[in-house]
């Protein structure tokens, strides 16, 4: 954090305004930006999609005839099969 800033060419009143309250908005940034844990790293959509899916175990044909909502304890079937 600068504790002076000397701005060089002649700038009037307004620039040297102006480019003391850009420079104090990006010390400030940088404050805050040093404050906060970083992002986790992601990969990115190209690798991602490089990446084999993960497929599940297909269904038994016991779990695909049961009826929604049956218990455990009964074995309820879809009636003709």
């Amino acid at each position: 954090m600068a504790r002076t800033l000397e701005i060089q060419g002649g700038a009037g009143a307004e620039v040297t305004a102006a480019i003391a309250a850009v420079v104090s908005a990006i010390e400030e940034q940088e404050r805050e930006a040093a404050a906060t844990r970083p992002k986790p790293v992601r990969r990115s959509q190209w690798a991602q999609a490089a990446r084999p899916l993960e497929r599940r175990a297909p269904m038994t044909s016991l779990e695909y005839d049961r009826m929604p909502g049956s218990s455990d304890e009964e074995d309820e079937y879809l009636p003709g099969v």
